[in-house]
């Protein structure tokens, strides 16, 4: 499931921001019947933190009462099925331009955020490598290749898997200044990498772009004062 600007039906004032993180985990837990809400301290790295156990979901609990921000990593790796006792809860990451990615294997989920960086850093083959049956994956919303204008700086970082095209001046992207620069679609970006670690995979992206559609947060639209959206699943029982 995937959360906006539009936030959920009978949740009220729900603020995904530092600041109030865990208040609104609360109220989200409320309206979905959930347990816990696990939400990593995104770094922009590579790393995932894997919680298919009861005890390492157990040791992030006993360690800090709750699984906001329990971990600095940029995926979480979750079971198949709820392995803790009498809870229900749900695996996600944040983002407001970055690329969320949900992936399905027989060994599990992976809920992945990757911006530019965690593309160019290896997240989303660091963190396949740790599931075993990857099977299909789900792209979301995240800045996409007609408004995300980037420098060669970036697209040499992220290497052959980038996907992008020159940025023209009168394309309606965000350009700072006459500077000329290329417009990177991050999402085509997420799937020709999920696709490079596994062929075989049922990938698709959402085909929505954050800095353009308003039901999103945007960080290159809106600056400091944006919102977060919430990319999250919670297995079955």
């Amino acid at each position: 499931m995937c959360i906006g600007r539009g936030g959920i039906r009978g949740c009220c004032d729900v603020d995904l921001r530092a600041a109030r993180l865990e208040e609104s985990e609360r109220a989200l837990c409320s309206v979905m019947d959930l347990s816990y809400l696990a939400i990593p301290e995104q770094v922009h790295g590579r790393e995932y933190y894997d919680l298919r156990s009861a005890g390492a979901i157990g040791a992030l609990l006993a360690r800090q009462g709750g699984l906001v921000k329990g971990a600095r990593c940029d995926a979480l790796l979750a079971a198949s099925t709820q392995v803790l006792k009498g809870s229900r809860i749900g695996f996600g990451v944040l983002s407001a331009d970055c690329v969320p990615v949900l992936v399905r294997a027989r060994g599990g989920w992976a809920a992945i955020h990757a911006g530019w960086r965690g593309l160019a850093n290896g997240v989303i083959a660091n963190t396949l490598g740790a599931l075993e049956g990857v099977e299909e994956a789900a792209v979301f919303a995240a800045a996409g290749g007609l408004r995300y204008e980037v420098g060669q700086e970036v697209i040499d970082a992220i290497g052959p898997s980038a996907v992008y095209s020159e940025a023209l001046k009168d394309n309606g992207a965000d350009s700072k200044g006459d500077k000329g620069g290329f417009l990177l679609d991050t999402a085509q970006t997420a799937l020709k990498q999920l696709r490079a670690v596994i062929p075989s995979i049922r990938a698709e992206a959402a085909g929505i772009c954050t800095i353009s559609d308003l039901r999103f947060h945007s960080f290159r639209r809106d600056g400091e004062r944006c919102g977060r959206g919430l990319t999250f699943v919670a297995p079955g029982v």
